[in-house]
């Protein structure tokens, strides 16, 4: 193309990492690359761990500005708020409208937390993202912890990988000060980690109970205030500091933008990664639903579409054709147990212990030291 082509990159998710540390190769191609950035760029993966005193949370962010910067494009440090899609313009919530050629959504998920009466808005209640509030949870543990003050209970909902994390990165907080927190973990399922082998799910359920958790299964939780959470066959659990890992939905901005979208699963996209009625917009990540293969709300999926956003703008710049995203059926998962030890799941296999976790931080490790150093490869 010979005039300029400007492609707006709304969040800083998995996906739109590969680009930042890469954005050279769309400004080559003429185009002017424009990041909307909600700031720094927490990993999932470490967020448990971090939780449970393994990292620092320096250690657990990026900043894809920098990356952005570096490469020469260009960052607002703004929300988008509405998208007129006639006009082809982002309305920001403090700066000028801002005019896209082509246009990336990789705005992440949110927890869900409308079916818990008394859940929203409290400051005793946890979601699991934002990543960077797990850190200030940390520090409040902490600060009781060291100066042997009372301790504050914890109820961590939701049975899945995350919610077990979560658990166990508790429990080990507690261990590394000599101290046993309280916490209870609610699970809607009868097992923990429902999609694992059950052999793996009776495993961890009986490591978290031994280390001292409280476990709630079969049970949904309907209702909160302070100090505790009332279950739906009536019972209560003393609750200080709710945690919620309870199932991801889409951002509320994806409903808003007149495309085929589904409330819990995301932006509807093609294969190549836009949306079906307006390829102009693309969309990845946890915002996006791929149709005609659904894939869970996990960033090893943003990570593998990284590469195919990239190849798709640039063949927008240049007439190539494009790729296609195709979601892998089986993936490693390592859960952070909090004690030194994993449990890694692919498929059917699953396998625990210290070579789990150490395999575990050198998988992280490498990925964010490549980002680190500016390549994320």
């Amino acid at each position: 193309m010979d005039e300029t082509t400007n492609i707006v990159l709304v969040g800083a998710g998995h996906a739109h990492l590969h680009l930042a540390a890469r954005v050279e190769r769309l400004i080559e191609r003429g185009a002017h690359v424009t990041l909307i950035s909600p700031g720094d760029f927490w990993y999932s993966g470490m967020a448990s761990g971090m939780l449970g005193g393994d990292y620092r949370d320096d250690e657990d962010r990026l900043d894809p500005a920098a990356l952005i910067r570096a490469g020469g494009g260009e960052v607002i440090d703004d929300r988008v708020v509405g998208i007129d899609r006639q006009a082809r313009q982002l309305r920001l919530a403090e700066s000028p409208p801002l005019a896209y050629d082509l246009l990336s959504l990789n705005l992440g998920s949110r927890v869900a937390t409308n079916a818990i009466i008394g859940i929203g808005g409290d400051a005793h209640v946890w979601p699991a993202k934002p990543v960077g509030r797990l850190w200030r949870l940390r520090q409040l543990l902490e600060t009781a912890l060291a100066e042997q003050a009372p301790l504050p209970r914890l109820a961590v909902i939701g049975g899945g990988p995350t919610g077990v994390e979560l658990t166990a990165n508790l429990l080990g907080l507690g261990e590394r000060y000599g101290r046993e927190l309280e916490i209870s973990l609610v699970s809607a399922s009868e097992r923990l980690l429902p999609e694992a082998p059950r052999s793996a799910s009776r495993w961890v359920a009986r490591r978290l109970y031994r280390r001292g958790a409280r476990l709630e299964l079969a049970a949904s939780a309907v209702a909160w205030e302070p100090g505790r959470l009332r279950l739906d066959d009536g019972s209560e659990v003393g609750a200080d500091h709710v945690l919620l890992a309870s199932g991801l939905v889409a951002p509320d901005l994806v409903g808003e933008l007149g495309l085929r979208s589904d409330a819990r699963q995301g932006l509807a996209i093609t294969p190549a990664l836009h949306a079906p009625e307006d390829p102009r917009i693309f969309a990845v990540g946890d915002c996006a639903w791929l149709e005609h293969a659904p894939y869970p709300k996990l960033g090893v999926f943003g990570v593998r579409q990284g590469p195919v956003l990239l190849a798709n703008l640039e063949a927008r710049l240049t007439g190539a054709a494009p790729r296609h995203f195709q979601p892998q059926r089986r993936y490693l998962s390592i859960l952070n147990l909090g004690d030194g030890r994993g449990l890694g799941l692919w498929g059917r296999f699953w396998w625990r212990g210290r070579s789990a976790l150490a395999l575990k931080r050198r998988l992280d490790h490498r990925f964010m030291a490549a980002y680190r150093a500016g390549t994320g490869r």
